[in-house]
């Protein structure tokens, strides 16, 4: 798909000016990281929504900055021949796909233009090999998913969806193709379920979670339902194969009996338990590839000693330690902490240990920060892990492997590894929220010689 350029970073908000009704004819020579077509209005930037690089459009300004504006697609004179139909009836309305316009191979050749730009731009980074993508199926994967809850004021009918785009306001939804089947099931007998009550809006959103074999709901309450209610829910979650939760804001209870969540990797076979509220990755297929493609790059042996940060309950750490002399796990939240210790008990590992540590804060204090290690793990939040990563050259670790949910934060984490004397080998994107513009990656680093 022919891309003369491409733009990162969100525009920062403003408050609107000049805003005109009044359409114009476009050229789109480019997409953003939100997946809005790029194109110039007057001498500025203007990003699109729902255009595409290629295609010539009607577009109607709907906000107005000093920099550049932004704009909808009012209508396409000239369509990319990457376009296509989307799946979803609430594609446009809901904010939770921006990309179902886009040919799934296009959206894959888009993501990995992006964040190949934002390196060499930002991070004067080029790997030395770009490795095929890690690809998903393009409907049904997501296994988790957060659904908003509010009454209305009109009827006290409830309405149960996700935001609309650029809204904080919901959009009714009782089918989303992007969640696995159980979970569209239990988002489409929320709304009579409520409707049983005339006073749900201490219910502020749910939680559904799916493990490979039990499922959760988590309700998120500013105060509590009526019993009768929660009651009501619950027979009807667990006919569904759900559990019920409460999360009050301070902790979060079974209402009956827990739900045994856990999920199997095959490669070594490992499963993996975790609790309503720990952090998953969504798409589960994916990440079994991710893990794989980790452990290849990595190529841990016996002799190795390695350090995962951000480890969370032990994705990527129990895998590499069943091929690797030992691993140190480390993390932010002292239940992961646990969580992982568990998961690293139940499937025979003795050779693994896990620590709590603030990662964006001086880590020498820790005695196992004083350890030596041969190879290194991150898999940071989107802020990235600048931090630790300045913290980490007195390792001198042969290959650091790079877990990525931001390109931004990866440029700039690369650059600095570039300057503690390291070479980008390998690179590939990661599939892992197709129809989306949310793009991962997997970058190995390898100490010059």
């Amino acid at each position: 798909m022919k891309r003369s350029r491409v733009q990162f970073g969100r525009p920062k908000k403003a408050s609107p000016k000049n805003i005109t009704s009044e359409p114009f004819q476009l050229d789109i020579d480019g997409l953003s990281h939100e997946g809005r077509g790029i194109g110039r209005h007057n001498g500025k930037t203007c990003f699109v929504t729902n255009a595409l690089p290629g295609e010539t459009v009607m577009a109607r300004i709907t906000q107005t900055h000093r920099r550049y504006d932004e704009a909808e697609c009012i209508e396409v004179i000239t369509a990319s021949a990457d376009r296509i139909d989307p799946v979803c009836a609430y594609y446009g309305t809901c904010g939770g796909c921006n990309l179902q316009h886009l040919k799934h191979d296009a959206q894959i050749e888009a993501k990995q233009a992006l964040v190949l730009d934002q390196l060499n731009r930002l991070g004067k980074v080029s790997p030395l090999e770009i490795e095929p993508a890690i690809e998903s199926t393009t409907l049904h994967y997501r296994r988790s998913a957060r659904v908003g809850i509010n009454q209305l004021q009109r009827d006290g009918s409830p309405i149960v969806g996700f935001r609309r785009r650029n809204s904080s306001k919901l959009v009714q939804i009782d089918q989303c193709p992007v969640l696995l089947p159980a979970a569209e099931r239990l988002l489409q007998a929320l709304p009579q379920l409520l409707a049983q009550s005339d006073n749900f809006k201490g219910i502020t959103h749910a939680e559904i979670t799916l493990g490979d074999r039990e499922y959760a709901l988590t309700l998120r309450i500013k105060q509590s339902p009526s019993p009768a209610l929660i009651e009501s829910i619950r027979v009807k979650a667990e006919a569904l194969g759900f559990r019920l939760y409460i999360d009050n804001g301070n902790s979060t209870t079974a209402v009956a009996a827990e739900a045994e969540l856990s999920y199997q990797l095959t490669d070594p076979a490992q499963t993996l338990s975790f609790r309503p509220g720990d952090f998953l990755q969504v798409n589960a297929e994916v990440n079994k590839a991710m893990i794989s493609r980790a452990i290849q790059w990595l190529a841990p042996t016996a002799e190795d000693r390695i350090l995962d940060l951000f480890c969370g309950i032990g994705n990527f750490t129990l895998p590499l330690a069943a091929r690797a002399g030992a691993v140190v796990g480390v993390e932010g939240s002292a239940e992961m902490v646990q969580r992982a210790t568990d998961n690293a008990e139940n499937n025979s590992l003795g050779n693994c240990s896990f620590y709590r540590a603030d990662l964006s804060t001086d880590l020498s204090r820790h005695d196992w920060y004083q350890q030596g290690f041969t190879k290194i793990l991150l898999d940071p939040p989107r802020t990235g892990a600048l931090e630790a990563i300045r913290q980490l050259a007195h390792y001198n670790a042969r290959e650091l492997l790079y877990v990525s949910c931001n390109p931004a934060a990866l440029a700039r984490d690369a650059a600095e590894l570039a300057a503690l004397g390291y070479v980008m080998e390998k690179f590939c994107v990661m599939d892992m929220f197709p129809q989306t513009a949310h793009v991962e990656s997997l970058a190995l680093f390898r100490k010059a010689r």
